[in-house]
């Protein structure tokens, strides 16, 4: 999406996100959301419970 100009109206814009989501969508770029457990309740542990264990 070009920000160096004025975009003119809505049509347009949607025209530009439309664009712009296609763009990326054709990329295919991949997430890597792996992660353990131990990382899960060192980032979360306000909604991890500790265990008694």
């Amino acid at each position: 999406m070009r920000l160096t100009q004025r975009i003119p109206d809505k049509d347009h814009l949607r025209r530009e996100v439309e664009a712009n989501i296609n763009a990326r969508n054709a990329k295919a770029a991949l997430v890597n959301w792996h992660f353990t457990s131990q990382d899960a309740r060192r980032k979360l542990a306000r909604l991890y419970p500790r265990s008694s264990t």
